[in-house]
Formats: structure tokens, C-alpha cells, sequence
């Protein structure tokens, strides 16, 4: 049905100036309809003035009757803002169920019968769903056996996927493994930047187009030089698209900016990352600490001692600013004929001639690692120190490290797939999960 006749099924079912209409599951299921169909009918009613949403109170026909501004309207406003942290965070996620309402009324510091109709709110919206006491995200769009999500990473020009990193595995891992809980296929498509081709596992070229069994695309950038030029080949596709974006926020390609269907994750590269790590040295009333990396060309080694800066942290950065990355450094090893730990040991020296304090926040786990067997060559105190990024590293010389949030991303760029227009309504378009700092002892 289109949504046109939609709109007519609903203006001719009579409502009268002022009445409260039902809630768009509730129309869903009258007119046996989708929620996703339902909601976007709402909304163009609502454009031309025939209804009116009201925040917190629902959908009314013609003119809404007006509401006495309770104070109590304060303390919903305060629970959906810390509901959304709990979104940013993980500590929700789309294809769980949601903790208890007794759970939530203790994290909030807010009444059972707050938090019940917050939830029923969101039930109301289409954007939950509840089965008994029980409280889920809703699923937008039914998942048959025929379909898949599309996961795009850079390869060779055999179509081999390039997997050089641990948080690629991981995201691999996890992406595969979340998927198959929730019983969706996944097809590996390699792309390969300097052709500019696509390439199946079997190393036959792939071309991108409109498919009906296709719920959607996971883009991977990393290690992407030009994103406009992979974006390009999905100007036209009409399915939702997530992007794993490991470059600035603002830097994102005209082509994809502000568009609904086009979700972006930059799990790693903002300064949230510093200010989590900078708020747990002041937990631990860690004094003046240095800030040592490496690879200070980069956005995201600036972004991290932002952070740093930002949580109040007393920070003396010791930064080189010559190599934008670990690969761009192993690159100039290269070059130069050298073993990339024998170049990243000689900048270390270098740089840690102007150190005056035991204590490092590292760039990340492979300076971390580097800078502790500094210490032990030249005998010293072993120092104090965090990294970035939670590798077996951080195991293997025990420092603590901070763990960048595949999980929550992987769950999220998933359920923007399944559910889009819900997804829309509650997020922007850039998220940034926050991670922790994992301690070893």
C-alpha cells in the first residue's frame, strides 16, 4: 500500500478536532501494516497540519488540547537524556533486552512508575516494544533466510580481505558472531582502492547494486585513503548503509553528510577516548603524567591529548609529529631499511631525552610496550602507564589500557541496518561508543 493510501486510511476513519489518535503500533496493527509504513504517514500528517505530536503525550487529530506543564515533565526529559548515554555507551544495546524497570529506576534515581511510562512513551513511539514486564528495541523490518547484510573491507587485487590490525579482527569477530545471533547472513566483499574494483572471495569482480534480499551495507574505511571514491559506488542504493569511519567527524564526504539512511561510527578516533582515560588517572589521583606518541601527524593522536587536556589532566606531551600512524611509521622503516621497532625505539630515545616524570599515557599499546622496554634496557624504575587500544600487548607487559567499543558499535551499525527509520529518530547521524580502561594487575 502506498503511502499515499495510507494517509487517506487514516483521514477517512473520522476522527474528530482534538481527539488522541492511536499509537503508530497500535494503527499498525489495525490497518495490518508496518510500524516503519504507520510512522512515516504520521509524519507527513503532521507536515501538512492534519495532526499534531505532542512530546510525551502522542498523536491528536486537528488541534492538540492543551497541557498543564507539570514539573514532573522535568524528570522524563532528564530520564531520556541519561537513556541515551546509556545508548551511547553500550550499556544498552538494540538486540538485547532492556535491564528491569527496578534496574532503571535505580540507575536513574527515578520512580518505578517514571520509568514504566518513559518506556510505554517509547512503546507508544514504535521505538520499543514490551511482552509482558520484558522491554525491547523494535524490529523495523522482519528478516527472511534469503537476506544479508553486505561487509565491505579493503583486499589485494585477488579479492584476499586486508586484516592487518587487532581491532579489524575484532571487528570482523564480532560483526560475524553478532550477526549469526541474530540469524542474518553476511557476505564479505573486498574492495580494492587502487583499481577502484569490488572482488569476491573467489577473486571475481563484484558490482554494487539495488538488490532486494540486501538489508544493507557495513562500510569499513580503514586504511581507505579516498572514502568519497567507495562512496560513490553507493550514491544509488536505496537500503541503509553503516559506515565504520576512522577519520575526523568533520571530514565526512559530501556525497553521505546529513543523510538519514547513512549512519557513521567513529569507534576510535574522537577525544572521548582521552577524557575517559584523563578522568580515570584523577580517580586515581594520579598526578602530572606524559603524553608520549609517535605519531602526533595524525587527528586522532591530537584528539586523545585533547581529551587528556579537557578531563583536567596535568599533561607534558613529549609528541612527534613526522607519522600520522603505526603503518605510516613501518612504511618509513621501509624506506629506510630498517626494522620498524629499531625506528620506533630510536624516536622513543629521542623524544624521552625531555622526560621529567615516571608516569605515560601512550598513543597506544605497541609505544606502551616499547617505552616499558626502554625502562628495562637502561635499568630504571619501571614507570606507570596507560595505552590505548586493550591488545594482548597490555597482557603480555600487564598496563592498563584503554578498550575501544567494537561491541556497541558492531550492535548498532547492525540495527541501523534492521531498523532505520527508528534508529534515525533516536541518534545522529555520527556515534562514538564510549569505551573503558581495562586494568591489568
Amino acid at each position: 500500500m502506498l503511502i499515499e493510501d495510507v494517509k487517506k486510511s487514516i483521514i477517512d476513519a473520522g476522527f474528530h478536532d482534538g481527539e488522541k489518535m492511536p499509537s503508530v503500533r497500535k494503527m499498525a496493527e489495525r490497518l495490518k501494516l508496518s510500524v516503519n509504513t504507520i510512522h512515516k504517514a504520521y509524519k507527513l500528517l503532521a507536515i501538512e497540519g492534519r495532526i499534531q505530536l505532542v512530546h510525551g503525550k502522542g498523536c491528536f487529530w486537528g488541534t492538540a488540547p492543551s497541557f498543564e506543564v507539570k514539573a514532573e515533565e522535568s524528570v522524563y526529559s532528564v530520564v531520556e537524556r541519561l537513556f541515551q548515554n546509556d545508548l551511547d555507551s553500550g550499556y544498552l544495546n538494540a538486540f538485547d533486552e532492556l535491564p528491569s524497570c527496578k534496574e532503571l529506576s535505580n540507575r536513574y534515581n527515578v520512580s518505578l512508575y517514571i520509568v514504566k511510562k518513559f518506556l510505554m512513551q517509547k512503546c507508544s513511539q514504535g521505538i520499543l516494544r514490551h511482552v509482558g514486564h520484558r522491554f525491547f528495541f523494535s524490529e523495523e523490518r522482519p528478516v527472511e533466510k534469503s537476506n544479508f547484510i553486505l561487509f565491505v573491507h579493503r583486499s589485494d587485487e585477488f579479492g584476499r580481505l586486508k586484516i592487518e590490525s587487532e581491532r579489524e579482527s575484532d571487528v570482523f569477530r564480532t560483526f560475524a558472531q553478532i550477526a549469526a545471533e541474530q540469524k542474518i547472513a553476511v557476505k564479505f566483499i573486498g574492495y580494492h582502492e587502487a583499481s577502484n574494483l569490488f572482488y569476491l572471495s573467489s577473486g571475481e569482480t563484484f558490482v554494487v547494486k539495488n538488490d532486494t534480499h540486501c538489508l544493507g551495507v557495513f562500510l569499513s574505511t580503514w586504511l581507505v585513503n579516498d572514502a568519497a571514491k567507495l562512496f560513490a559506488h553507493f550514491a544509488s542504493f536505496k537500503n541503509p548503509i553503516s559506515v565504520w569511519w576512522e577519520y575526523a567527524p568533520d571530514v565526512i564526504p559530501v556525497i553521505a553528510r546529513n543523510k538519514k539512511k547513512w549512519a557513521f561510527y567513529n569507534v576510535a578516533f574522537g577525544k572521548e577516548a582521552g577524557v575517559i582515560v584523563g578522568r580515570y588517572l584523577k580517580s586515581k589521583d594520579m598526578g602530572p603524567v606524559h603524553y608520549l606518541s609517535p605519531y602526533h601527524a595524525s587527528f586522532w593522536s591530537k584528539a586523545r591529548l585533547q581529551g587528556l587536556l579537557d578531563a583536567g589532566t596535568d599533561v607534558i606531551p613529549l609528541v612527534d609529529e613526522r607519522y600520522a600512524s603505526p603503518f605510516d611509521l613501518a612504511d618509513a622503516a621501509e624506506h629506510e631499511g630498517v626494522e620498524r621497532q629499531v625506528l620506533l625505539d630510536n624516536i622513543l630515545e629521542s623524544l624521552l631525552k625531555n622526560a621529567t616524570l615516571d608516569k605515560f599515557v601512550c598513543s597506544n599499546d605497541w609505544v606502551a610496550a616499547s617505552l616499558i622496554d626502554y625502562f628495562k634496557a637502561k635499568k630504571l624504575p619501571a614507570p606507570y602507564v596507560v595505552g590505548f587500544d586493550d591488545t594482548i600487548e597490555s597482557y603480555r607487559y600487564v598496563f592498563d589500557s584503554f578498550a575501544f567499543n567494537v561491541g556497541t558499535m558492531v550492535k548498532e551499525a547492525i540495527y541501523h541496518i534492521v531498523a532505520p527509520t527508528i534508529y534515525a529518530e533516536q541518534r545522529r547521524q555520527m556515534q562514538t561508543p564510549l569505551g573503558r580502561v581495562v586494568e591489568k594487575h
